[in-house]
């Protein structure tokens, strides 16, 4: 499958799932409408699985597991807007493999990213005063 031209990959991040490169770019809020949610739904396990307890993986149940593949995979639709959830599905992915690309999902949504020094923080006010809006309100 290739990604959709119409979508800059120039630069997206790559994960390797069931042996091939997939490209992830900064995800579009269509993807971030779902990604956002299931990860704030997985930060608990998330943490616990960054540091590395073994007793994390005693806590990834169906649930979190239909969550982390709902999150790779609408992350994938940015780049591949025809890959269906059920040809997701079919993919031989390994656990560790699709845990992995949670971190990369994560950085692409630039919701976890963090000011570099002299920049703005998302959402910063940049000291401009806003152009008044023209009303034709009479």
């Amino acid at each position: 499958m290739t990604p959709d031209p119409k979508i800059n990959c120039d630069g997206a991040a790559i994960v390797v799932l069931a042996g091939r490169e997939w490209f992830i770019p900064v995800l579009a809020m269509r993807q971030s409408r779902i990604v956002v949610p299931g990860l704030m739904r997985l930060m608990p396990l998330l943490a616990e699985l960054q540091s590395g307890r073994s007793s994390a993986m005693a806590k990834l149940g169906e649930e979190e597991f239909d969550v982390i593949l709902d999150i790779v995979h609408a992350a994938l639709t940015r780049a591949y807007p025809h890959l269906t959830r059920d040809a997701f599905l079919d993919f031989a992915i390994s656990t560790p493999e699709l845990i992995g690309a949670l971190g990369i999902v994560t950085r692409q949504t630039g919701f976890f990213k963090t000011a570099e020094p002299g920049e703005k923080n998302v959402g910063e006010a940049r000291g401009e005063t806003p152009a008044p809006l023209n009303s034709s309100i009479g």
